[in-house]
């Protein structure tokens, strides 16, 4: 367990404990994460600093091993029910009062421990993610290995891209490319043609055709830190105006990244991109934020957008990824992820090509 940001999450914390179930969450704080089912299963760590694990006897040796006999680990048999870890929480002293949770628990049992042990549960989240928010030299080395390790996904893809094929053979070249080189993927967008206007297209099933655009949206895990990157390229042609589109996509990207360094005003750097795009009338398109942070989650702090109204600090990694979607007709993105580093300097963890590229060598 990492004692040290242990003690910090709990000199940090306005409540009375955080409950952090299965998740890139309790992973960085105990480097262990097991498998969630429908049985509740949560680390608790106290104001005091003391923790405990509640957890299903199913789980129980395994978490043991996991946390490495650090802190008590309680267990409930399927047969007693969750009335054996309401009493254990009430034996823990956590009856009545006030506890964060994290992005992963379940509703239905958080729910349930509320009304049987009188426990208000608040949004733990944003505290886990200030923890985490500033990477050390040894993540920020993770990082970049991770982000070589996506970055040669590309090139891959786009040597089989063409008619003719789906959108899953595009998917398992990029993943098993990364898997290659120990690269732990995570969701990985392949949107043609027409799914390309929808930003997390989530499926696989489309044959890709002469004249599409495709967005290519990746990443991976190396030593549990997370990389993230997307290219907008196009197969056998491309109109006037995808050309004129992804130009200014593109110029979008590079004006926030460039806006991005120590001590920027974070609002600044979503603007930045959303200009570029309203030269041409393009702003209202872009329909999230223009970027996240990224470390132990691919979504993390610090968020770049409008409303988070704080400055890059050094160790902060995010990503920078305007873009353009036309819903039912086709959408472009780039994006890059980009870390102020150990000296302050900006640095672009991915190298990936990101020159406009129409996909014709099957003509050849």
């Amino acid at each position: 367990m990492r004692t040290e940001y242990i003690k910090k999450l709990a000199d940090m914390m306005e409540y009375d404990a955080m409950l952090i179930s299965p998740s890139e969450e309790l992973r960085f704080f105990t480097g262990f994460s097991p498998m969630m089912c429908e049985r509740f299963q949560a680390l608790f760590v106290k104001k005091s600093g003391e923790c405990f694990y509640l957890c299903n006897t199913l789980y129980a040796d395994e978490v043991a091993e996991g946390l490495k006999h650090q802190c008590p680990v309680y267990h409930w048999h399927d047969n007693e029910g969750m009335d054996k870890a309401y009493e254990i929480l009430k034996n823990e002293g956590l009856e009545g009062k006030t506890i964060g949770v994290n992005s992963t628990a379940q509703a239905f049992n958080v729910l349930d421990i509320g009304k049987n042990c009188g426990i208000t549960f608040v949004n733990g989240k944003p505290l886990l993610e200030e923890v985490r928010i500033i990477k050390t030299h040894e993540e920020l080395e993770n990082m970049r290995l991770s982000a070589r390790v996506a970055d040669s996904a590309f090139e891959k893809a786009c040597a089989m891209i063409r008619p003719g094929i789906t959108e899953a053979e595009v998917r398992d070249v990029i993943v098993g490319t990364m898997a290659e080189q120990g690269g732990c993927n995570f969701d990985c967008i392949v949107a043609s043609g027409p799914n390309s206007g929808y930003p997390h297209y989530n499926s696989f099933d489309r044959v890709i055709q002469e004249g599409d655009c495709i967005v290519l949206d990746w990443g991976c895990a190396i030593n549990e830190m997370m990389s993230d990157l997307s290219r907008t390229v196009f197969v056998g042609s491309i109109s006037d105006e995808q050309r004129r589109i992804y130009e200014l996509v593109d110029r979008a990207q590079m004006t926030a990244q460039n806006t991005a360094r120590e001590g920027a005003y974070i609002p600044d750097i979503d603007k930045a991109a959303r200009d570029v795009l309203d030269e041409q009338g393009y702003a209202h398109t872009l329909v999230n934020r223009v970027g996240h942070g990224i470390g132990y989650s691919v979504h993390e702090g610090p968020y770049i957008n409008q409303i988070n109204h704080r400055r890059l600090e050094r160790g902060m990694c995010f990503s920078i990824e305007p873009g353009v979607y036309l819903g039912g007709r086709f959408g472009m993105r780039v994006e890059n992820i980009v870390c102020i580093n150990e000296k302050g300097e900006t640095e672009v963890l991915n190298k990936a090509d990101r020159s406009l590229r129409v996909l014709d060598w099957y003509k050849k």
